[in-house]
């Protein structure tokens, strides 16, 4: 038997950061998660593959938006009618998967939930079971049924398992404990960085997000097909995401005018350009005398021509050799106040508020440990003021 695993669609995701910084690349990232499910689907097919798993988190939030869920039983129905059964699990977005509340998804469509946790497909048995509420703290696998004999069994499971920076501790599972439950193939969602386990004859996958939504995700972007014969299933690893982040290192030391970064500019998006994806863009330009509004304003003006790259963020640095003496003894002066623990204290307390007052995925980029760097970034953008007006 062949399984396509997937998990993390996130589909609906409302993406505010990215859209705030720039509405256009907003709107792909959401229309992003569709294009790549829709791949996903087209993959199975493609592929030849029995079953399609889908292991958690397949919305984003639990929004009544009927739109999406409809999109999401074409796809599963258009798998169907090809031969593929789907077997799903809600993960703590999955509201819009409650089949009390909006019904069921259709034939050959098997949501796994505490009411009917298994399903057998063409001699193999799938298990899972679903989250009934946004976070659970203990483990799911003690309540998962015991594996079938004589027969080939598959558990889904949304779990942070052991632990992972960036993800709180969802359903977390030991994962030695998971490995030795009896099944031969486990099919994980919630984080978002694809891995594997294996132990003996058995194999645990976290597929990875298939649609990154930020840099931090960057290593996802992928599913995985598995093949599930006499011995250790066999996987391999396939591309499936619609939208690219890549970042763009610009040294602007020796560029004197306007002009010239237009041309590095146009030279670099164009380089990014790729056939298959949008890619969202990252710049990071070492500059002793242009703004990150200035370079902004002409990366804008460079990609109105330029068609599927935009730019998400643009970061600047300063040379590390200045000249402009009295500047630097003001920067001087600056970083050494960083270190005063009263700045300290006043800066992460300061921090804390913004990540409260903010939606979630804006917060994911304010971390307390992300804190020195945007002192530093801040720290850059005076450097830079400070020194665009001496070479007036």
């Amino acid at each position: 038997m062949r399984v396509l695993v997937s998990a993390d669609i996130h589909l609906g995701s409302p993406i505010r950061s990215a859209a705030m910084r720039n509405p256009e690349l907003g709107d792909q990232l959401k229309q992003a998660s569709r294009d790549t499910f829709i791949r996903i689907v087209d993959l199975a097919i493609s592929e030849n593959v029995d079953v399609l798993v889908l292991a958690g988190d397949i919305f984003d939030n639990d929004q009544p938006d009927l739109k999406t869920r409809a999109f999401l039983i074409s796809q599963l129905t258009r798998a169907a009618d090809a031969g593929i059964s789907s077997v799903l699990i809600r993960g703590n977005h999955d509201a819009l998967l409650d089949h009390h509340a909006h019904g069921d998804l259709g034939p050959n469509i098997h949501l796994l939930h505490k009411g009917e946790p298994s399903v057998e497909i063409a001699g193999v048995w799938f298990h899972g079971l679903s989250f009934d509420k946004a976070h659970l703290s203990k483990s799911f696998l003690p309540d998962y049924p015991a594996p079938v004999v004589g027969k080939k069994n598959v558990g889904l499971m949304h779990t942070s398992l052991d632990g992972s920076p960036g993800h709180d501790p969802y359903a977390p599972c030991s994962e030695q404990d998971l490995l030795v439950h009896g099944y031969d193939l486990w099919c994980l969602g919630h984080i978002h960085a694809p891995f594997e386990r294996s132990s003996g004859s058995v194999l645990a996958v976290m597929p990875g997000i298939p649609q990154p939504r930020h840099f931090g995700e960057r290593t996802g972007g992928t599913v995985a097909i598995v093949e599930l014969g006499d011995d250790t299933p066999e996987f391999e690893r396939h591309q499936v995401g619609h939208l690219r982040f890549v970042e763009c290192p610009l040294d602007l030391t020796d560029c004197s005018d306007a002009p010239e970064i237009l041309r590095l500019l146009r030279s670099e998006l164009e380089g990014l350009r790729d056939p298959d994806h949008h890619t969202a863009v990252r710049l990071r330009a070492t500059t002793a005398h242009h703004t990150a509004d200035m370079l902004m304003a002409l990366a804008d003006e460079v990609l109105d021509n330029i068609d599927r790259v935009f730019v998400d963020k643009n970061k600047v640095t300063t040379p590390k050799q200045l000249v402009d003496a009295r500047a630097d003894d003001l920067v001087r002066l600056m970083q050494q106040e960083l270190t005063e623990p009263g700045f300290q204290l006043a800066s992460k307390e300061i921090l804390e508020e913004l990540r409260n007052a903010l939606p979630r995925e804006i917060t994911d980029e304010l971390a307390e440990d992300a804190l020195d760097d945007l002192l530093q970034e801040a720290i850059g953008e005076v450097t830079l003021s400070l020194h665009a007006g001496a070479a007036k």
